[in-house]
């Protein structure tokens, strides 16, 4: 027998079953027959033993991702270098909006929709889905908003937000409008939404926060981030409680994730990437048009007044 049969042997009968047992046994509730029209309970879709693998397999790998990006980002001459933090945020001073009762306002909706939120799953029955990733970014952009705007925990947290935009848009092209009895769930079920997706446009343009430059290790960073948060958190409570946290236990409804059967997740984490990209590369840079052009409007306001020629657009040059 080969050395790497021994070896692999050792690791199937001391490691991954010893491991697939606990699973199984702290997850004793979960039933083994799935079905598939009711996903927000957890079952056995994918067997202990591939929840054991898959979760350590995964939360490495993410681990390693995020470490890795956050090493190539804080490199010196990186946006999060103090000396360029410092020079992008002077280059925003000139706010499109003003802010001050604005902000109130928007802190004030973000809270009175997280406070709704809150009463509905209490209340609901279902607190767990306080977890969601979309209750989780409202809960967010509430830090962002109370948190002091120099902070660079608060500008990375904005940053990092800015690449889960497509999450917001996935959940509005596809509502879950489940009604369960209680006050305003529906409505606040848009409100929060609307807010995840159009506070971020608004603080780009109110100069609270400075968007960081294009990198990709920063959306590399922000990517593993989001997918531990899946891998580690929603799949381990999900575990412990028997709840489908986005659909980390069973696979959504639909005839292509059904196809995929056990490889689902992967599927999934890929689909992530790819939507983190879109959202930062694509939606953002969108997003901010209208303040680049108001900067660079600026810009040739203040040199024509000092009698400097006008300056070039990118395209003109």
């Amino acid at each position: 027998m080969s050395t790497s049969k021994v070896i692999l042997g050792f690791l199937e009968n001391q490691v991954v079953n010893p491991a697939s047992r606990f699973v199984e046994r702290i997850a004793f509730e979960m039933p083994k027959v799935t079905d598939l029209a009711d996903t927000y309970k957890g079952t056995w879709y994918l067997s202990p033993r591939q929840h054991t693998i898959e979760f350590v397999c995964y939360n490495v790998l993410f681990f390693v991702l995020f470490r890795v990006g956050l090493h190539l980002f804080r490199k010196k001459g990186s946006a999060f270098y103090s000396p360029r933090l410092d020079q992008l945020s002077h280059s925003i001073n000139a706010n499109v909006l003003a802010g001050h009762w604005m902000d109130k306002v928007v802190l004030i909706l973000l809270c009175g929709s997280y406070a709704l939120t809150v009463y509905h799953k209490v209340f609901g029955d279902n607190f767990m889905y306080l977890l969601q990733p979309c209750h989780v970014n409202l809960l967010l952009l509430i830090f962002m908003m109370v948190s002091p705007p120099e902070s660079k925990v608060t500008k990375m947290a904005f940053n990092s937000y800015l690449h889960y935009i497509w999450a917001t848009i996935l959940a509005l092209s596809s509502p879950d409008t489940t009604e369960n009895g209680l006050y305003l769930v529906i409505e606040n079920f848009w409100i929060e939404h609307y807010l995840l997706l159009l506070v971020p446009i608004y603080l780009i343009y109110s100069g609270r926060f400075v968007v960081f430059p294009l990198s990709f290790s920063y959306a590399m960073l922000s990517y593993a981030l989001f997918c531990l948060f899946h891998s580690f958190v929603l799949t381990g409570f999900g575990l412990l409680t028997g709840h489908n946290l986005n659909y980390m236990l069973v696979p959504p409804n639909s005839p292509l994730m059904h196809s995929l059967g056990k490889y689902y997740r992967l599927a999934v984490f890929v689909g992530m990437f790819i939507g983190c990209l879109i959202s930062r590369y694509v939606l953002v840079e969108i997003f901010q048009v209208g303040l680049k052009i108001k900067q660079w409007l600026k810009a040739n306001q203040i040199m024509r007044e000092q009698g400097i020629p006008q300056v070039k657009s990118v395209k003109q040059e």
